[in-house]
């Protein structure tokens, strides 16, 4: 189809299957480079309507008379279930096959598949290995490969679910490439050249959308117990208890415990996890998506895709591992362009235990030791940037926005707890208990100094700062947090060792020094002006003219 044909067909199907008048954003640029035979990255925001992209496609004529499936990579039951019922109600046939599908009701879907009965089949990155699944692919017409949550691709792959690298390995295997399209609402630089490596994607279209979310405040809560944490979440869901909200845990067990402390104390909650049968999360998901579940308390196994607008506050009880993480589920919140509110209740031990579980597990789905290492160092980045998202003495927004690679439009957003001078969930726990809410470590908030910044002496904090220095006169460069604890240590690691480090004066230095007080010392150094972020979280030196575009 020429442009002008693609663009009122497109419209016309919009307004036929959505009732919409009009697309949202660069919706209409992407399904238009898909339709003309060109890979894309897309990544939009929550709630910017990243499926539609894929699914207009799916309507569109079969190729030289032919039907013509749109195949559909999604990490999560709950969401092919959710989109399936989703596109149903639209007239658009979809199917989806899980762990849980007979062999009779595969056989059934391959042949209304191969009949053209079925636009669009979701499945995970695991069915793809399957021989019975690649003969059927192999047997039909495959017009787009629509990778879903295309993060996963670069984060997941490398640890616990090694399958999301085979994607590109699969479509080898198929008679003819289809087009390939990459979404996501999360990734920063890094990871989205990650995504078009590993996804072998030629000459994409990169969409890449306003990360920015304006009608959501954001808040830090640091708590001391997990009881502080259950009377804060309580308190603050009591108070909104008209509102849907959602609570994200880091265990099965928590969701458990907290819906029990939110009944208690006569909130209208649920858990979802996992671990449930396929009618309990039905149900549970069901009540929520309808209004008749307020507060639904999950593991992230909920969230991903699933369409609620209304969603009025999310909590995390507990620190994601990365910032990438955290926008995916704060972004549930105010899909419906009203104001909402997102908040993470922290510990600084979540960060330590965090760091040993990537140390023993990064990477391990990664056979090449190098890989291994540079998948190491990257998770520990992302793991320091959700730490000093929790600690900064700065705009959140602002920290979110340079961390995906946009630089803020204004240095105060207003709407967070730092440019407010207050957090909203730490006022609910000061007026339960009268403790000083603690959100950050700022003392423009009067918050004490947790105990390893009152270590840091004068002498700690100028070799930290003259490494730093060194680093940038000998290589013009900066790195992360981590890496420079680790070349400050002495690390002999590939990734150290290949960068240089080892050759800086002041390498090996501090290697009695616990890295707690040398992040911390960085951490003071950043609120001192001394030292500044680079772009990707990169350090360095803070006298450096325009080194936050570096």
């Amino acid at each position: 189809m020429l442009m002008a044909d693609i663009t009122g067909w497109a419209l016309r199907t919009l307004q036929h299957f959505y009732g919409y008048d009009s697309f949202r954003g660069r919706q209409l640029d992407v399904i238009t480079a898909i339709l003309q035979h060109r890979d894309v990255l897309a990544v939009m925001p929550t709630g910017a309507g990243k499926s539609i992209c894929y699914q207009i496609p799916a309507c569109a004529p079969g190729i030289n008379g032919k039907p013509a499936l749109v195949l559909v990579i999604t990490p999560l039951r709950a969401l092919m279930r959710d989109q399936v019922a989703h596109l149903s109600t639209h007239g658009i046939p979809a199917a989806f096959i899980d762990s849980e599908t007979t062999g009779t009701e595969r056989a059934m879907t391959y042949q209304a598949a191969r009949e053209g009965h079925i636009r669009l089949l979701y499945v995970a990155p695991e069915r793809l290995v399957s021989p019975e699944f690649l003969r059927f692919a192999q047997t039909l017409r495959i017009r787009l490969v629509a990778v879903d949550e295309a993060h996963c691709v670069f984060q997941w792959g490398q640890d616990f679910r090694p399958d999301y690298l085979g994607i590109a390995a699969f479509i080898e295997q198929l008679p003819e490439r289809p087009v390939i399209a990459a979404c996501t609402a999360t990734a920063t630089p890094t990871v989205r050249e990650g995504i078009i490596q590993n996804l072998h994607l030629q000459d994409p279209l990169q969409v890449i959308s306003n990360f920015d979310r304006p009608n959501l405040y954001f808040g830090r809560y640091e708590a001391h117990s997990k009881q502080d944490r259950t009377a804060c979440i309580t308190q603050y869901a009591k108070t909104h208890r008209s509102e849907s909200g959602i609570v994200y845990c880091t265990s099965r067990a928590r969701t458990e415990e907290l819906t029990e402390a939110l009944k208690t104390a006569g909130v209208q909650a649920k858990y979802f996890h996992a671990k449930m049968d396929e009618a309990g999360k039905a149900y549970v998901q069901d009540a929520f998506l309808e209004g008749r579940l307020k507060v639904i308390v999950a593991t992230t196994a909920f969230g991903m895709g699933v369409d609620k607008p209304d969603v009025r506050w999310v909590i995390n009880d507990g620190a994601p591992s990365s910032l990438e993480e955290y926008y995916q589920e704060a972004g549930r919140a105010g899909r419906d362009g009203k104001p909402a509110s997102c908040y993470v209740i922290w510990g600084s031990y979540e960060f330590d235990w965090q760091r040993q579980r990537i140390e023993e597990s990064a990477g391990s789905a990664l056979d090449n030791q190098q890989e291994r290492s540079q998948a190491k160092d990257a998770a520990l980045d992302r793991c320091q940037a959700m730490e000093r998202y929790c600690t900064t003495h700065g705009c959140l927004r602002a920290h979110m926005l340079r961390y995906f690679g946009e630089e803020p439009s204004e240095r105060r957003c207003g709407s967070c707890d730092f440019c407010t001078g207050s957090s909203r969930l730490a006022g609910a726990a000061h007026t339960r208990n009268s403790t000083p809410a603690v959100f950050g470590r700022t003392s423009a908030f009067h918050v004490e100094q947790s105990e390893e910044e009152h270590a840091i002496d004068a002498d700690l904090m100028q070799s930290v700062l003259h490494f730093i220095q060194a680093v940038y006169r000998d290589q013009g460069t900066g790195y992360s947090t981590v890496k420079i604890v680790n070349a400050l240590h002495g690390s002999r690691s590939v990734s150290i060792m290949g960068s240089g480090l080892n050759q800086i004066d002041g390498y090996g230095s501090l290697a009695d020094t616990s890295g707690t007080r040398i992040r911390a010392a960085i951490r003071m150094l950043l609120d001192d002006g001394q030292l500044t972020h680079g772009n990707h979280g990169i350090i360095l030196p803070g006298s450096l003219e325009g080194s936050t575009n570096l």
